[in-house]
């Protein structure tokens, strides 16, 4: 508020200083002298005459008896008193007086009748862009220091069950998957007869292996539905489990227990038929055909306003480069997935191969996703990558081989040819 008032002051000043000082001195005005006017019409009058008469419009004696007529007019016109004369102006002191009250006066009046007086105020309260900034810092730290509190309270409580699954489960939302990964097993090492943990368990540890489903994993999967078989994450997650361990009927029949589970035209219905179709694609792939019964009974009618199956897919030819043949087993594990360009690194879909099958050209779609929000019709632009573990699992570690190519549309049928050339430093 302050602010505006002295801008006010100050603009209204600048205007008093372009208006009063000449108001305080004597002024010289030169006046035109009238006889060079009257000459300098005349001559153009003239000009115009000797042009008409070259042009053929004036004869030569309608040119002569014209220009007598003007030379006529300009001795009528001139007038010997007239010459160059100056006049003095009286300075306008009076003026500046009355001015000195009426422009700030006018101005005040003038913002009263057309401005908004509450709105400085009423910005004065807002937020600053820094202050929304440092609001939104202080409630990362307040998250924050809530879970280095729990996680605080649980050294001096190491029994507390509820509290190593809601530190596990505050860790997860911060993406901090390896300390997920470490509260869940403190907390199942309290308890072991608990469905839920056990899948949360397992769902932080594929996460943190960069989407690898290992038999841990695997084993904490089966314990869960072995407690709750309606368990519809412990479900999903399984028959993930089963299609990376090329096991396409078990991930068929765990799919279809989810679909099963779900209400009429809920949207994870889409991503889960997809995921029985690709299943099933692989099951062809192997010769072996399912019965036109069990093939109709494994994709359930959609719904009316159930979401129509995302078209986007992306062919990936992978090779690799001779130059590093030498350094590659024929038995090591060939990763090929896709991943959000900007945004979360968990795999959007991803194959796994073998280094024999090289170069092998696999399709990454909406059915290969692990979560039904990670697929990659919801990303326009992704990484399509490939990595040759040697230790089998999905997190890069240093000597692994890999090639990626990025950005690639996601939307519609793309082919992209992918090179591993590089070596994971």
């Amino acid at each position: 508020m302050t602010t505006f008032w002295m801008l006010a002051v100050s603009m209204t000043a600048i205007a008093l200083v372009f208006t009063i000082p000449p108001l305080f001195s004597n002024r010289r005005v030169a006046q035109l002298d009238r006889n060079e006017l009257n000459v300098e019409v005349i001559k153009d009058q003239l000009r115009e005459l000797h042009a008409d008469l070259e042009n053929g419009k004036l004869d030569k004696q309608a040119y002569q008896a014209a220009r007598q007529d003007l030379e006529r007019e300009l001795l009528n016109d001139l007038d010997e008193q007239a010459g160059t004369e100056t006049a003095v102006v009286r300075s306008g002191r009076w003026i500046a007086g009355v001015l000195l009250v009426f422009i700030p006066a006018l101005a005040y009046v003038t913002y009263q009748q057309l401005g908004a007086p509450g709105i400085m105020q009423a910005l004065a309260n807002l937020p600053s862009a820094q202050t929304r900034k440092a609001d939104s810092t202080t409630q990362q730290h307040s998250v924050d220091e809530l879970v280095v509190k729990l996680a605080q309270r649980l050294r001096e409580q190491p029994d507390n069950v509820e509290g190593w699954i809601m530190l596990g489960r505050s860790y997860a939302s911060m993406k901090r998957y390896q300390d997920a990964v470490k509260a869940y097993a403190r907390a199942y090492a309290l308890v072991d007869d608990n469905a839920g943990l056990m899948t949360d368990y397992a769902d932080a540890l594929v996460t943190a292996s960069g989407g690898d489903f290992t038999d841990e994993a695997g084993e904490l999967l089966n314990k869960a539905l072995a407690l709750q078989p309606d368990n519809a994450k412990a479900l999903w997650l399984f028959g993930h489990w089963k299609y990376q361990r090329a096991d396409y009927q078990g991930a068929i029949d765990s799919w279809q227990r989810v679909a099963g589970l779900l209400p009429p035209g809920d949207k994870n219905t889409v991503v889960i038929n997809q995921q029985i179709q690709q299943a099933k694609n692989a099951l062809a792939e192997k010769g072996v055909v399912l019965a036109a019964a069990e093939d109709s009974a494994a994709d359930p009618a959609p719904a009316d306003n159930q979401a129509p199956v995302s078209g986007s897919q992306i062919r990936v030819t992978v090779s690799l480069d001779p130059a590093l043949t030498q350094q590659a087993a024929a038995d090591d594990t060939v990763f090929v997935f896709a991943r959000a360009a900007q945004g979360p690194k968990m795999p959007l879909a991803i194959v796994r191969k073998q280094v024999r099958d090289l170069p092998v050209t696999v399709t990454l779609d909406d059915s290969l996703a692990m979560t039904p929000a990670m697929v990659l019709s919801n990303f326009p632009q992704v990484t399509v990558g490939a990595r040759i573990s040697k230790s089998g699992q999905a997190t890069p570690q240093s000597g692994d081989l890999q090639g990626t190519v990025t950005p690639v549309a996601s939307q519609g049928d793309q082919s992209v040819d992918l090179l591993i050339n590089s070596t994971v430093p």
